[in-house]
């Protein structure tokens, strides 16, 4: 046990001055790498100074217009924060003659073409003049701008403006519009705005090709056959300030005894729809049809609250062709009524009662 108790302490003794010895070389080697060190933090020294001194002696970018800051242009829709005032935080349009409307202030305020910035201090400038807000602090925004976007609008499943930076595909975007919603039609209408006129005669401009004069705005094109095979020559450049307007199809309704009955669009609005193609359409009569009072019903543009024109069908006389076969519009009503009678015979019939208890009982009279 003694000699146990004795070899402990000659332990701790050579560990003590093995620390000691440690201490001792680490320091010597700080000493070392601190006298390496100092020419090379002299050099880089020298480099941040001279680095410095160039950055000042660069001109100071004139306020307001720094890189980046984007200009307010009109129809431009913004973010307006004001600290501490609710009543006024919120998103705003700018109007088409590029003037901001806030509440609290007596009268719009002139934002397009200038810079944000520029445009939060003069808000706040305006809320002082009025003796509302003496130290008002505002911050504008953009949150969306047709400068920098494209608007897909009509029958899509996601309407909205899309930002683009440069000429895009027509097909990219109508991707991200989630493709054409179930009512579109054939046709899609391209306005070009400032930006696709100033390309106006380049590749992927069919305006152009179209018609050579420069000053056309607006064109058409077959958006379905776009969408279903990706043809190089639809799929237009898009460029910022452009608009697409995917049209609806032309809806004509078929109702009453047909075998179909229900809402038909007509996808290319110069297809012409007659009313013996639409009863091919909607399957024919039934057997319980009064095809001698078919009607179609219009709207009446001079009729108050949308009321609609009767017009009376010969459907005999078009069968043999001794009238034309009516042409029908777009939201027109083919209504075929149904006999009361012959519905009310049928019905019998199905469930097992004798034609003569039918006449009896006077099932049987056509109405």
């Amino acid at each position: 046990m003694v000699r146990e108790v004795g070899e402990f302490r000659k332990l701790r003794i050579a560990l003590r001055l093995g620390g000691w010895g440690l201490a001792v070389c680490l320091g010597a080697g700080w000493i070392s790498v601190q006298a390496q060190e100092a020419p090379v933090a002299a050099a880089v020294e020298s480099v941040t100074t001279a680095k410095d001194s160039a950055v000042a002696a660069k001109p100071a970018a004139a306020p307001g217009h720094e890189a980046g800051d984007y200009t307010v242009s009109p129809e431009d829709l913004v973010d307006v924060f004001v600290m501490d005032v609710p009543e006024v935080t919120r998103t705003y349009r700018i109007s088409s003659n590029g003037f901001l409307t806030l509440p609290l202030l007596p009268e719009p305020i002139a934002a397009a073409g200038l810079p944000l910035n520029q445009l939060s201090r003069l808000i706040a400038a305006k809320f002082r003049e009025a003796g509302m807000l003496n130290n008002a602090q505002v911050t504008v925004s953009l949150r969306e701008t047709r400068l920098h976007s494209v608007i897909i609008s009509g029958s899509v499943r996601r309407p909205q403006a899309y930002p683009v930076y440069g000429p895009t595909k027509l097909l990219d975007l109508l991707t991200q519009a989630g493709g054409l919603a179930d009512d579109a039609g054939n046709e899609a209408i391209v306005t070009r705005g400032q930006t696709g006129l100033q390309s106006a005669g380049e590749e992927g401009n069919p305006a152009a090709e179209a018609d050579p004069t420069p000053k056309e705005q607006t064109f058409t094109l077959d958006i379905k056959k776009l969408v279903e095979t990706g043809e190089d020559k639809t799929n237009i450049l898009l460029y910022p300030g452009d608009r697409v307007t995917v049209q609806r199809a032309a809806l004509i309704y078929i109702l009453g005894a047909v075998s179909r009955p229900g809402g038909y669009a007509l996808r290319d609005p110069r297809e012409q729809v007659t009313v013996l193609k639409a009863l091919a359409m909607a399957g024919d009569t039934t057997a319980v049809a009064k095809k001698k009072h078919i009607t179609v019903l219009r709207k009446d543009p001079a009729a108050p609250e949308g009321k609609r024109q009767e017009i009376a069908v010969n459907l005999k006389a078009m069968l043999t062709g001794q009238i034309a076969d009516l042409k029908l519009q777009s939201d027109d009503i083919l209504y075929v009524p149904e006999s009361s009678g012959l519905k009310a015979m049928r019905q019998a019939l199905g469930t097992g009662i004798g034609a003569g208890t039918a006449l009896a009982t006077g099932l049987l009279i056509y109405h």
